[in-house]
């Protein structure tokens, strides 16, 4: 089996394709079977699968014609039996082996990287147009894969991918009968995926286990056995079923990934005073403090416009239309929302539909922005909880509760306005309570103490928290509460039956309360919750929005990532070394010639990945839609770099350095000036029509991309020629130092924020830079020229 250059081009393109897609589509199922925390996962094992394959390649490369046989049918038949493995073993036996989930899913990643090294290996010579195809592939899937996952799901996407391989896998294959089989396997799976989506043969089973809290809320509810999924809608942004509890009729919920579920209230004949039971709930705290009077024989007050963000099923546009709201903007990310409102009509009265209500199908933060309105409450319910982190293919949790986002709903509240969060835990409430205090304090010059007179916090009792995760209400008052105002605060205080934490004149718990009274500040706060409950409750940035992560020290799985793939690049780096040192011609009389490049491609490896992740994320709010914006950006970087490959295809070898060395510098030099402006620049673009943001993000993208496509394929076709160092070696390399950049992008984006981390991805590729400058200057004179047609 000699297979040509063309068929070798084409398979590296629909592999890579197929790569990205299962990884992308890995994270989907990850959010759902396990943490949404954990769909990072998926993509530092992809990587870390792609750059062990290439160790197994360097490793098995004299066998690289019988490898080749097998192995692009291996990454499909890997996928597969992975998904059934994460579906139908681990989730129901071993919901918390994440080890075991991850080493499950590493075994396609390792398949596909050691076929793409073998390839890489055999057409060094022809490394740009090999590098220009695998780039390609990937940025078409970057688009793609959204279309797939909105069509089937992420189940059934991973499925369907396994068929594309399937496909891919027949140029390799020797014999017709083996063709056959690689073609009816794949008709099979597309088969399966379309009866899959229509079906549902193959899904998420029940989960019960010793520990409640380490499984998905759905998952345990539909355990018990009282509950079932009605309808399931399974896109590029989240799973969405919704469930039904066994003898409650006025009532549906809707989970998001299995998280904590939004509510559908059926209203019978459309009529809104069916809800009225929400009112009085802790939902109702806000639009009491709105419209009741101040003074008892006083008319009610009137509510001109509500924004609803993280609407969900439509709880806050009953709770708005029943206080009288004339207008109301619900603000919802995942689609299926607006499909499951449509769809249960007749349940819940078409509450999307009532008059005076706009439903927006776009990321909060990203319409406020927009948005010219001016709005008498700002309502977010849950949002930290159940949508936090599904923005698609976003790595970290969502832009809803950082200080800028605070500065944002401040700036659209009318004079009377108020800004209403809901969440579970209390030390989320006081972490956004301290957003509110800077931010108020920011906006107005007000002191710490005369800043809290315009925040309020109420959470329900104890003894009712096992019954709703509507636990905690925290408001921000555009306007400070006067003393006029505390027969109100106090009326509604006992009316609702809710204790109050931080009630101006009411009554108020320490720390809090030294702030009313000018003893402290914010920071004094935060360094005592810090000292006596070890952990962090200092207000988030866009640059840094772990808002949910209280965390003071590095989360373990980042640390260990990051010290695992530095190990194994020692270690098989010294391994490789020994054997290439027994091999070696008199030609190679330094090691220069194997450590240098192999530092090299390292720092790429890193840079590329820190780069690419700290743009990203910092990009994240330019579009309406995060997962549209990942995609965009993803694709145009990636097709970028595909010309950036191309073009070093066209220059002959002895030129490579020269060129190396100045995208090196090209991409370190942007990229640290976009790391100190990219805030700047984000905030310049949001006033520009969407077309002209996506047009500028595009381009922004692609200019960047067409340097960082060009310093590895370089390096690959140096490799073999110049320095004692095989291809499929420095794949592995590059692969593995991957997960250094992707685990280490989060880490800092954490600990200093993402803007930083651009700026250390710009290092990574100054020393790259470096790096082959020196070992360029090792390559012996005799092989500055390497012979005509290698090609």
């Amino acid at each position: 089996m000699r297979e040509g250059f063309g068929t070798a081009l084409l398979t590296v393109f629909l592999l890579s394709l197929c790569g990205l897609s299962a990884e992308i589509a890995l994270t989907r199922v990850f959010a759902v079977v396990l943490r949404y925390h954990f769909a990072f996962l998926a993509i530092a094992i992809a990587l870390c699968g792609l750059g062990v394959g290439g160790y197994l390649a360097y490793w098995l490369r004299n066998k690289s014609e019988r490898l080749l046989r097998w192995l692009p049918f291996a990454f499909g038949g890997a996928t597969l039996f992975a998904t059934w493995f994460l579906v139908s073993v681990l989730l129901p036996h071993f919901p918390i082996a994440f080890w075991l989930a991850g080493l499950v899913a590493l075994l396609p990643f390792l398949c596909l990287g050691a076929t793409m090294a073998l390839l890489f290996d055999r057409f060094s010579a022809r490394s740009g147009w090999l590098y220009a195809a695998d780039l390609a592939g990937a940025g078409v899937a970057a688009g793609g894969v959204i279309v797939l996952l909105n069509l089937v799901g992420g189940l059934n996407a991973l499925i369907a991918i396994s068929a594309l391989t399937f496909l891919s896998a027949t140029p390799f294959v020797s014999s017709a009968f083996a063709r056959g089989f690689c073609l009816l396997l794949a008709l099979g799976c597309f088969v399966f995926t379309i009866a899959n989506r229509n079906y549902r043969l193959f899904d998420l089973p029940p989960v019960s286990h010793a520990h409640p809290e380490m499984v998905k809320p759905m998952l345990a509810e539909l355990a018990t056995g009282k509950s079932r999924i009605i309808a399931t809608c399974w896109n590029a942004f989240a799973r969405t079923d919704v469930v039904k509890d066994e003898g409650v009729e006025d009532l549906l919920h809707l989970y998001t990934d299995g998280e904590v579920p939004a509510l559908m209230v059926r209203l019978r004949k459309g009529d809104v005073r069916d809800g009225m039971w929400l009112m009085n709930s802790l939902m109702g705290v806000p639009y009491a403090l709105l419209t009741f009077p101040k003074v008892k024989g006083e008319p009610r007050r009137s509510l001109d416009a509500v924004l609803a963000l993280g609407a969900g099923a439509g709880v806050d546009v009953i709770c708005s239309l029943i206080a009288g709201a004339k207008q109301v903007d619900a603000v919802e990310i995942n689609p299926a929302m607006k499909v499951f409102a449509e769809k249960f009509r007749e349940f819940n009265g078409g509450i999307y539909e009532k008059p005076g209500v706009r439903f927006h199908l776009a990321e909060a933060r990203a319409f406020v922005k927009q948005t010219k309105r001016r709005y008498d409450l700002v309502v977010m319910a849950l949002t930290q909880t159940a949508t936090m982190g599904k923005a698609g293919l976003a790595l970290v949790e969502s832009y809803v509760h950082t200080k800028e986002a605070c500065r944002d709903y401040w700036r659209v509240l009318s004079r009377k306005g108020m800004v209403a969060l809901i969440t579970q835990e209390p030390a989320l409430a006081l972490r956004w309570w301290l957003t509110c205090l800077e931010v108020v304090q920011e906006e107005t010059g007000k002191s710490p103490a005369e800043a809290a007179l315009h925040l309020a916090w109420w959470e329900l009792p104890k003894e009712l928290w096992g019954t709703t995760p509507y636990r905690q209400l925290v408001i921000m008052a555009r306007q400070p509460f006067s003393e006029e105002d505390w027969k109100l605060l106090r009326r509604v205080t006992e009316g609702w039956q809710v204790l109050p934490v931080f009630v101006p004149f009411v009554a108020a718990d320490e720390p809090l309360r030294s702030v009313a009274f000018g003893d402290y500040t914010a920071e004094d706060i935060i360094a005592e919750v810090q000292w006596r409950h070890q952990i962090n409750v200092r207000p988030v940035t866009d640059d840094s929005p772990f808002f949910a992560d209280l965390s003071l020290a590095i989360p373990a799985p980042i640390r260990q990532f990051i010290v695992f793939a530095c190990a194994l690049v020692l270690v098989f780096g010294v391994f490789a070394w020994g054997l290439e040192g027994r091999k070696a011609p008199i030609r190679f009389p330094s090691l220069s010639c194997f450590w240098l490049p192999t530092g090299y491609v390292a720092m790429l490896g890193v840079g590329f990945m820190l780069v690419e992740i700290g743009l990203m994320q910092r990009a994240m709010l330019v579009l309406l839609s995060p997962t549209h914006t990942v995609a965009l950006f993803v694709a145009a970087l990636l097709l970028g770099g595909a010309l950036g490959s191309f073009l070093t295809q066209r220059q002959p070898d002895e030129q490579l350095p020269r060129w190396g060395m100045t995208a090196c510098a090209v991409v370190a030099t942007a990229s640290a000036i976009l790391g100190l402006l990219v805030a700047s620049l984000v905030n310049a673009l949001h006033p520009l029509p969407l077309p002209l943001r996506s047009l500028t993000l595009f381009i922004l993208a692609f200019g960047l991309g067409i340097p960082m496509g060009m310093p590895f394929p370089s390096a690959m076709r140096l490799a073999p020629v110049v320095w004692s160092v095989s291809v499929a070696y420095l794949w592995g390399v590059n692969g593995v130092m991957s997960v250094v950049g992707a685990v280490s992008a989060v880490l800092l984006g954490k600990l200093v924020g993402y803007s930083k981390a651009i700026v250390v991805g710009a290092v990574c590729y100054l020393f790259a830079f470096g790096l082959l400058r020196l070992a360029s200057g090792k390559i012996p004179d005799t092989f500055r020229k390497p012979a005509e047609g290698a090609d």
